[in-house]
């Protein structure tokens, strides 16, 4: 690589190694890492010698040289900072905002504004406090930990909306406890075994959840990279709710002091300007919320519709494998295809699948070519998983109590049913009267087990991985049904190849759904001297 031993020195320090041609970053700022991954794109010189030659002051490396130390405070910094604001600000080049990235926490939000926030999926990885596993029933000062928004707080609602928000919590408050020691005589076990403990817990979690109104507060830890906070940023700050408007100002506060460069167009005339057009999108469609209908119908079941697809499925996907492996166009591959018969496309198709072994050996992207859209009605929960696929194409309503709900199995049979209901109703009531006048802000009483309705759209590829992951034992049952119910449609409707795509559906249901997954769990923490669970 021919550098000499004191550059090796300082590299050292900055690259994993300076011998091979394959090495990792560490120690560098953001603006640093990501400016020298662009710079490189546009230079001969390969990036060792490129970051000595360029990002490290030369008299800072002469002084490295006689103090045996290199300060990071004398990398060049402000070399970045310039490179950024000309390329990314200056000339719009987005890919160089792809270069570097954060980590946020975001800490007593409610579960409402972290839909905001994965609403907008590419380039973010958010990971938020899971209701299965963590119980929502704490108090501070006497009061459950909800949002109270600030436009209801000042309206004649202020009453209703707090009296709703304690009646949903202090129900589920006393079913998660008091359902646990009936859920043991329902589904005996070892009560020594910790794994089967925590099941019951998180079985007792799951029931209780749908209780739970999305006002509720939560934690969310979020990585991207510069673009993508950027684009998110800016829809954050149009956001018809308060919170998340409030919210999205201070992360660009945070944001600026990490990766300051990546998120600079947020405040410019280019982020204004990006920002009055989503508000006047929004304002000018706003007319359509008159076709709605006033009276919505309760939906008495979960309900999946295949609404559209590729009627072509087979024909395409077989011709995608065949084009890959030949050096024919397009049209020709398709004109053979349709000549063949069936039993023919099937040894291509049993040819591509058949060696798969389990759910994690991921199917061809000759899967991708063929698409399908389903209209789900399903409680806000299967949502709030469902919506996290990010290979998939969303489209949601606003969140609603109105189409009814469903009683969990474990709720009626413990003898809770009549305070869920009670509860629910109480929750339904609220939110229509709310809405009248804050149909955004009614959503914060919008319960986990509320129905809902909501539209993906995504390709054979990405229905395999959905299908296959959420009709798993230790998924939640409200959205393994509509993953089952999504692959049996599937099948009727294209039964060939759903013989060799779907191999892996899970079509059983289960009781302790988690029980098998803890007790392995268990048994590889002890292996390596640890605890599975912590209370």
């Amino acid at each position: 690589m021919g550098y000499t031993r004191k550059e090796q020195a300082v590299l050292s320090r900055y690259f994993t190694n300076t011998e091979d041609d394959v090495f990792a970053l560490v120690n560098l700022p953001e603006v640093i890492k990501g400016t020298l991954i662009s710079r490189y794109s546009r230079s001969g010189k390969d990036m060792r010698r490129l970051f000595l030659d360029e990002f490290i002051a030369s008299k800072e490396v002469s002084r490295f040289i006689s103090q045996k130390r290199l300060d990071d405070k004398k990398l060049d910094v402000a070399r970045a900072e310039n490179f950024y604001e000309r390329i990314l600000v200056g000339f719009g080049d987005d890919s160089v905002a792809e270069l570097g990235g954060a980590h946020l926490a975001l800490e007593n939000i409610s579960v409402l504004a972290t839909k905001s926030i994965e609403e907008h999926r590419i380039g973010l990885s958010p990971l938020e406090k899971s209701t299965r596993y963590v119980y929502f029933d704490k108090k501070v000062d006497g009061e459950y930990l909800f949002y109270k928004d600030k436009d209801i707080m000042r309206s004649k609602y202020k009453k209703l909306y707090l009296e709703t928000n304690h009646l949903l919590f202090d129900t589920y408050s006393r079913i998660v406890r008091e359902i646990q020691p009936i859920l043991k005589k329902i589904f005996p076990g070892d009560e020594k075994e910790e794994a089967y403990r925590f099941t019951i817990r998180a079985k007792a979690c799951d029931t209780a959840r749908a209780l739970l109104p999305i006002s509720a507060k939560t934690n969310m830890g979020l990585f991207g990279n510069g673009r993508a906070f950027e684009y998110l940023l800016t829809h954050l700050l149009n956001d018809p709710l308060r919170e998340v408007r409030e919210l999205a100002q201070k992360m660009n506060r945070e944001l600026r002091l990490v990766i300051p460069a990546f998120v600079k167009r947020v405040n410019n005339e280019r982020g204004r300007q990006y920002g009055d057009y989503l508000n006047r999108t929004r304002q000018s469609l706003a007319y359509l919320k008159r076709l709605g209908k006033r009276k919505v119908a309760l939906e008495k079941k979960p309900r999946v519709k295949l609404v559209d697809y590729d009627r072509r499925a087979l024909e395409k996907v077989a011709a995608a494998i065949i084009y890959e492996r030949t050096n024919l166009s397009y049209q020709e591959v398709l004109a053979r295809v349709k000549r063949m018969s069936r039993k023919e496309k099937e040894r291509i198709l049993k040819s591509y699948c058949s060696h798969r072994q389990s759910r994690h050996h991921k199917p061809g992207r000759a899967f991708e070519w063929p698409y399908f859209s389903f209209e789900i009605t399903a409680d806000w929960g299967v949502y709030k998983d469902l919506m996290r696929h990010r290979m998939l194409t969303r489209h949601r309503q606003l969140f609603t109590n109105e189409m009814g709900y469903d009683v969990p199995y474990e709720v009626a049979v413990a003898g809770f049913e009549k305070i869920f209901r009670r509860a629910m109703e109480a929750a339904l009531d609220a939110y229509d009267q709310i809405k009248k006048d804050f149909p955004y802000q009614a959503q914060y009483l919008v319960t986990h087990g509320a129905y809902n309705r909501f539209y993906l759209r995504m390709n054979l590829r990405e229905l395999v991985h959905l299908t296959e992951l959420r009709s798993i034992r230790q998924g939640h049952p409200s959205y393994r049904k509509v993953a089952q119910g999504m692959a049996r449609i599937f099948t009727k409707k294209f039964p060939l190849l759903a013989r060799y795509a779907l191999l892996f559906v899970d079509y059983n249901d289960y009781h302790l759904e988690r029980l098998e997954a803890f007790r392995k769990l268990e048994k590889k923490a002890r292996e390596k001297g640890v605890r599975a669970f912590v209370e």
